[in-house]
């Protein structure tokens, strides 16, 4: 326990800081993926004015804060409250313009109306697939070169013992493996057809201002994984401006003021 408060104290972060990124961590790796369908062009849509009017609401309650806050009659008990709920207004209102901003540049337009004849528009529907499709094919391909090449250390290692029954059974895990291949191919060409049809819809004048088309993947050597493959790149996919990763992930005195928190927490239990 000393030690895991050793390295909290360390770590620069607040306890109530590394809750929240802990939480924000949990959320972001337990979600399920994003699935096909029909209505992904209106629901994207759909999202992007639901932000918009909440906006609206956040903006409304800044001005009356404020205004709360300018007000010599405002007592002072409601001025502390009133300046600390505008700070916390101000960030969200901040971080919802960045994602608005996104959003629109994805589907091109601004206005509500231009927005709402976008709801049934076939290449952003295709466009929302296509994305979907893409991250279950990264996902998968990442987890079957997992796999392999902890089958690879483990049938070293087992050569070098000449453990056979070891070898039996990691040749079987192997044969597991490399048979979820089909399933991966076909995923890639699911995408690829996507890939070509709002090619097609874009050639045919019926896609979003500013949109672009996706690049098809090259499907020989897919299960590669390498660094320059096309499988990485997002151009046509990509939701606005790439976000900054969040601490947890980038930042390793947070990453380890986390796992010190928790083991204090499992210490606590115990005692």
């Amino acid at each position: 326990r000393k030690a895991a408060e050793s390295i909290l104290w360390d770590c620069g972060k607040s306890e109530t800081d590394l809750r929240a990124e802990w939480k924000d961590q949990v959320e972001t790796q337990t979600k399920p993926l994003p699935r096909q369908s029909q209505n992904a062009g209106k629901d994207a849509v759909k999202e992007l004015l639901q932000m918009r009017e909440t906006r609206d609401r956040l903006k409304k309650r800044e001005h009356k804060y404020d205004a709360l806050i300018e007000d010599e009659a405002t007592p002072m008990d409601e001025y502390i409250e009133a300046k600390a709920d505008l700070e916390s207004v101000r960030v969200h209102l901040q971080d919802l313009n960045t994602r608005i901003r996104n959003k629109q540049s994805v589907l091109g337009v601004t206005e509500p109306a231009q927005l709402r004849n976008l709801m049934n528009n076939t290449f952003l529907t295709a466009w929302m697939n296509a994305l979907a499709l893409k991250q279950h094919l990264c996902d998968r391909l990442c987890a079957r070169k997992f796999e392999m090449e902890r089958l690879e250390r483990s049938f070293r290692k087992q050569v070098n013992a000449n453990n056979g029954l070891d070898q039996k059974v990691d040749a079987h895990t192997a044969s597991s493996v490399r048979s979820r291949e089909p399933a991966i191919t076909k995923v890639a060409r699911s995408y690829n057809t996507l890939c070509a049809t709002m090619e097609k819809l874009f050639a045919d004048g019926k896609a979003p201002p500013g949109a672009i088309c996706p690049k098809q993947l090259e499907l020989k050597g897919i299960f590669d994984l390498n660094v320059d493959d096309t499988i990485w790149e997002d151009i046509g996919l990509e939701d606005g401006s790439p976000a900054a990763p969040p601490l947890w992930l980038a930042n390793e005195s947070v990453r380890a003021g986390i796992k010190a928190l928790l083991e204090r927490d499992r210490c606590i239990e115990e005692e």
